[in-house]
């Protein structure tokens, strides 16, 4: 019989509002993730600077989707279950929860910077439309093809990476102190592997990023339902009479 200790996650009262804000961040991401999936199957990206700018004339919405719109608002989103995830893990192992924080927040910092395209492609778009010489849209071009390559590099590489060890020492720990049960620690250590390997560095990481969906949905959901209950028993708790 396995003798592992068992922690049951406690937070201070105070924290109670933004328990329940990581709850519902958690269930957001859980209904964009498909979304955007759909978005991205369904509506391939253009693949050169002209087709963006073509896009953003035609369809605004549709290029900031394709530019990532809805996983950017996944990544800032997850700030306050970054947050509390390591209220509750922080006094069973808080080193270790420091560092998720840490390196979670600098995913999530890396991303935004990384995604500087999603609305500077349009405003490129629409100078591009105005330009009236032949040089003016090269430089809009050249412009815009500087800010695919850098959405497609390596600070998203390094977001995405550090989202990865982030995700896996959260579950590492929580899989160890039995946080929130066994299953959530097990399938976010799933969900970790899963993501370390970068969507941008081929066809290999396109298609294990997208087999990550699963088990990063599944882990969502998990801990979107202990939170909520998390939540409810904090509140339950405080409203209890002292003896």
């Amino acid at each position: 019989m396995s003798t592992a200790r068992i922690a049951s996650p406690e937070v201070d009262s105070r924290w109670r509002p933004v328990v329940r804000l990581a709850a519902v961040s958690a269930v957001l991401v859980t209904v964009l993730i498909p979304v955007q999936a759909l978005v991205f199957i369904l509506i391939p990206p253009p693949q050169t600077v002209p087709e963006y700018f073509d896009l953003f004339q035609r369809n605004p919405v549709l290029g900031l989707l394709d530019l990532d719109l809805l996983l950017t608002l996944d990544y800032l989103v997850m700030i306050p279950f970054y947050l509390v995830l390591f209220a509750c893990l922080e006094r069973v192992a808080r080193a270790w929860a420091t560092l998720a924080l840490i390196l979670g927040l600098f995913s999530v910092l890396l991303f935004v910077v990384s995604r500087e395209a999603t609305f500077s492609m349009w405003l490129l778009s629409s100078q591009h439309a105005a330009a009236h010489t032949a040089a003016d849209k090269a430089a809009l071009v050249g412009a815009g093809q500087t800010l695919l390559t850098l959405y497609n590099g390596g600070t998203f590489g390094i977001s995405y990476v550090l989202g990865a060890i982030s995700t896996l020492i959260f579950s590492a720990v929580m899989r160890r102190h039995r946080i929130f049960g066994r299953l959530p620690g097990i399938v976010g250590i799933i969900t970790g592997i899963t993501m370390l390997v970068p969507s941008n560095v081929g066809a290999v990481g396109l298609v294990i990023a997208m087999l990550s969906l699963i088990p990063t949905m599944l882990w969502l959901i998990l801990l979107s339902r202990a939170l909520f209950r998390l939540a409810r028993d904090s509140a339950a708790s405080a409203a209890r009479p002292e003896r």
